[in-house]
């Protein structure tokens, strides 16, 4: 039996949106495609939306104008972070903000932003909960006065990262990955994974060094834009992956998927990638200088690296995501009821 409780997305995502809609079947991955496992995992006892009133397909100045609020009729509303900083949503409802990272060196770089920025702490202060994917964000916005707060692990379908070792051979075959050397996936070619930087100490000559793209100029490295099923299976070819990144992290759900692919991972450790780095007994690279002496070494050991990291990322699964999410829902209705 479905609850009376109506859960609308206020989200300026058309991408998420479309996914959403089945008008698109795009890949999406990060903050959006774990916002996809939150419908997937009420859908079944709630009715969810997403307004499509709030989607950005206009200008900032009048996206800002216009009123959004005479839209709502969810009794309880997931806030986009860029919507709660604009202050579009009704205090009456239910209100759900999920925070992955935040990058204060953008906030910080004009007064426009500045302003959005203190409007977004503030307003976060005024949710009935905020819910994060690692301790560091909880920490980190505790200290920004936001009391509210509830960690839920970013989630996978473990069995769906398990393959049989000819069809990962196969998949080689079919990309030229099997020509003897170690296959070294170093992330998708965008700003802030550190890509760049890896690229420039790498010993290029020793490895297959591969990005993930949908475009990508670099020289003597692959680079591929693989669907969600293949995506795994590449995960699974790979002797090593690289999540260097320079930006604060909210966990890094390339690294989590690598663990569950039984590859090993070294990271930057930035933001909360650093507590799944740690707990998964992978590698947390502090000196770029070393990389290539890291490198080797976690190669010499990947087997039981791998076994290790495994053992804890497994943990979060569809069962964990779909429980922690019923139990906040029905916490935030109950404490609704008993204060009316």
């Amino acid at each position: 039996m479905k609850s009376n409780y109506k859960i609308e997305w206020l989200t300026k995502s058309s991408s998420m949106y479309d996914f959403f809609t089945k008008k698109s079947n795009n890949f999406i991955r990060g903050g959006r495609i774990y916002e996809i496992q939150i419908i997937n995992s009420l859908i079944n006892k709630y009715e969810v939306s997403i307004n499509s009133d709030f989607i950005k397909r206009s200008n900032l100045f009048h996206y800002i104008l216009k009123n959004h609020k005479l839209s709502i009729t969810g009794d309880i509303c997931f806030v986009d972070p860029y919507v709660a900083g604009l202050g579009k949503f009704e205090e009456k409802r239910i209100n759900v903000s999920i925070v992955h990272h935040i990058d204060e060196r953008i906030f910080l770089k004009n007064l426009g932003r500045r302003i959005f920025y203190n409007n977004l702490i503030r307003n976060l202060k005024k949710m009935d909960l905020v819910v994060v994917v690692s301790k560091f964000w909880e920490q980190f916005l505790l200290k920004k006065g936001i009391k509210k707060i509830k960690i839920v692990y970013n989630s996978f379908d473990v069995k769906k990262y398990n393959f049989q070792f000819n069809e990962i051979e196969k998949f080689k075959k079919k990309y030229k990955l099997n020509n003897g050397k170690p296959n070294i996936y170093v992330g998708p070619y965008s700003i802030g994974k550190g890509v760049n930087e890896i690229i420039k100490f790498i010993d290029k000559k020793k490895y297959n060094i591969i990005t993930t793209s949908k475009k990508s100029d670099i020289s003597e490295i692959y680079n591929f834009y693989f669907n969600d099923d293949e995506y795994r299976l590449f995960l699974s070819s790979c002797d090593l992956v690289l999540c260097m990144s320079n930006m604060p992290e909210g966990w890094n759900r390339i690294a989590h998927e690598s663990i569950l692919a039984n590859t090993p991972v070294i990271g930057s450790g930035s933001g909360g990638m650093k507590e799944l780095l740690e707990n998964s007994n992978q590698y947390i690279l502090k000196n770029i200088n070393d990389l290539n002496k890291s490198i080797e070494r976690i190669l010499k050991n990947k087997k039981n690296i791998a076994k290790s990291g495994f053992k804890y990322a497994s943990q979060f699964d569809n069962y964990y995501f779909k429980n922690m999410w019923g139990n906040i829902l029905f916490q935030l209705i109950n404490e609704k009821q008993t204060s009316k």
